[in-house]
């Protein structure tokens, strides 16, 4: 019996002796981690990375307004971060939204070595699936990142998924979207201008008469190719979004009968706006050409732009350009295959170790700290802590002073980590959580569109599109002359084609939801 009892505690000595050699060889730090405001994480974000791993170095490409000037000091802090964690090195690079496309094409054309990059449904995603340049992810995220996956309201990997594969891992953010137009605030204010009275974009045309007589030098509203009257305003409120080509399904149509969009009345309609207004000498006369609003807008020569909205849009709007912005919603927040592949990161087919860059998707969502300095920079030097989650400038500089000032939060993480702005409305968090809940679905949500069977005529369509709504959608053109010649190349191009085998497919999804 003694001898029993004296093996039973030598055992628990030499297991509690292992214990602390174990604990020895990797101290945790602790977690300063949050959550979403509806899902509660078991997540240990910042377990000391294990013996086993070799160094990597990661690199990652994302879309913005132009590369931050401290760029390179904010990659070597997420680096000494990362070392402990996963054993990894950082290099994050910021291309210029107006070559993103291409640039990062050419990457995929070189086989350039890289591991992480921003997607987005807009941006060819389904090709990119399609020509096999970013891979799949379901076994990486349940493997290397089920806290991650766990924060994530399920619609947006359920509505993001293709052939049943997940390509992008979602940012955690709002699901539903909305548009309308944004207004400079202090022209607001000067005319005592009541936005609870502006429903529709017809609304807006009384005050941009008034701006255009009394403010000279002012826009009443800058465009641009991706800022226009149909897309922040026609598109999302007549049509469901069922890929990037020819062919829509209206919106609120019982069916989902896939039209044309081209040939629809709705669609006329928005064009003959946005060329009455064009006309009418409210839009900047380069909207057709114009690749970014931003000079416009920190310059205060725009009194308004169109842009897509969540709650707390326009204290972020606010807070880059440097000008106070209020925002109006026209449109109903919907929930749509778009908006669950609204931002996402995908990992490239060229990635040396996927394992490794999923590791930092998962702590890129569950760490609150990395996600903050990835998205706001060093502490002390590009902002200082008001409270716990208030942030604002560090003293001496300001928006257009930073040298770490991407506003572009939504691209990384789980946004329910990020701290606010001191300019933020403290329940933005909350609000996000009321928008998504009142959205409506859309009735073909997870839809996305294979174009293998039709790739040419896509790569076709694309071109004669490329070609045509830039001056249509701008007003830049008549649409009575140039709409008809689009429609009759697009029909050249294949685009009856593309619109029978969109609803095909279409029919069989629809067949297996049910």
């Amino acid at each position: 019996m003694m001898k029993l009892k004296n093996g039973l505690i030598m055992t628990m000595l030499s297991v509690l002796s292992l214990s602390l050699i174990l604990a020895g060889c990797g101290k945790e730090e602790e977690a300063n981690s949050s959550v979403s405001p509806t899902v509660e994480s078991s997540a240990k974000p910042t377990e000391s990375a294990k013996p086993t791993l070799e160094p990597y170095a990661l690199k990652m490409f994302v879309p913005g307004s132009s590369a931050p000037k401290d760029q390179d000091l904010v990659n070597q802090e997420i680096s000494k971060y990362l070392k402990d964690k996963i054993n990894a090195t950082f290099e994050l690079t910021v291309i210029d939204w107006g070559s993103w496309k291409d640039k990062m094409n050419l990457k995929f054309a070189s086989n350039e070595p890289f591991d992480l990059m921003y997607t987005v449904n807009w941006d060819s995603y389904s090709t990119k699936i399609q020509q096999g340049n970013i891979i799949p992810l379901n076994d990486l995220i349940d493997k290397l990142a089920p806290e991650a996956k766990k924060q994530l309201n399920p619609a947006l990997l359920e509505g993001g998924k293709f052939n049943g594969q997940n390509y992008g891992f979602p940012v955690n953010k709002e699901i539903a979207s909305q548009y309308g137009v944004m207004l400079r605030k202090d022209l607001v204010d000067k005319y005592a201008i009541d936005i609870k009275k502006i429903k529709t974009l017809e609304d807006l045309e009384p005050f941009y008469d008034m701006i255009k007589e009394k403010e000279p030098g002012v826009t009443p509203l800058v465009m641009n190719k991706s800022s226009t009257v149909m897309n922040r305003y026609y598109y999302p409120n007549y049509f469901e979004a069922v890929g990037d080509a020819f062919g829509t399904v209206k919106r609120n149509s019982t069916d989902t009968k896939v039209v044309n969009m081209l040939e629809t009345p709705e669609y006329k309609s928005g064009l003959d706006l946005a060329r009455k207004w064009y006309l009418a000498g409210y839009v900047n006369k380069d909207a057709a050409t114009l690749q970014d609003m931003g000079g416009s807008l920190k310059s205060g020569k725009a009194f308004s732009f169109l842009e897509q909205l969540k709650p707390g849009k326009d204290a972020e709007v606010s807070q880059s350009s440097g000008i106070q912005w209020v925002q109006v919603e026209l449109t109903k927040p919907i929930i749509a295959t778009t908006d669950t592949t609204g931002s996402m990161t995908s990992i490239s087919r060229t990635s040396k170790n996927p394992e490794r860059a999923m590791m930092f998707l998962n702590l890129l969502h569950t760490d609150k700290y990395l996600v903050n300095l990835i998205s706001f920079g060093i502490e002390g030097k590009h902002f200082v802590k008001k409270s716990d989650n208030l942030i604002d400038f560090a003293p001496g500089i300001d928006a257009s002073t930073s040298g770490y000032n991407l506003n572009q939060a939504w691209l990384f993480g789980n946004q329910f980590n990020n701290y606010l702005w001191a300019s933020e409305n403290p329940n933005k968090w909350d609000n996000f959580k009321k928008f998504n809940d009142s959205a409506e679905t859309s009735k073909v949500l997870g839809f996305i569109f294979d174009t293998a069977n039709v790739k040419s005529e896509v790569a076709q369509a694309g071109n004669v599109s490329n070609e045509f709504s830039p001056g249509l959608d701008t007003g830049s053109v008549d649409p009575d002359e140039v709409l008809p010649k689009f429609i009759a190349k697009a029909k050249a191009s294949g685009s009856d084609k593309i619109i029978a085998e969109k609803q095909k497919q279409l029919d069989e999804f629809m067949k297996s939801k049910k």
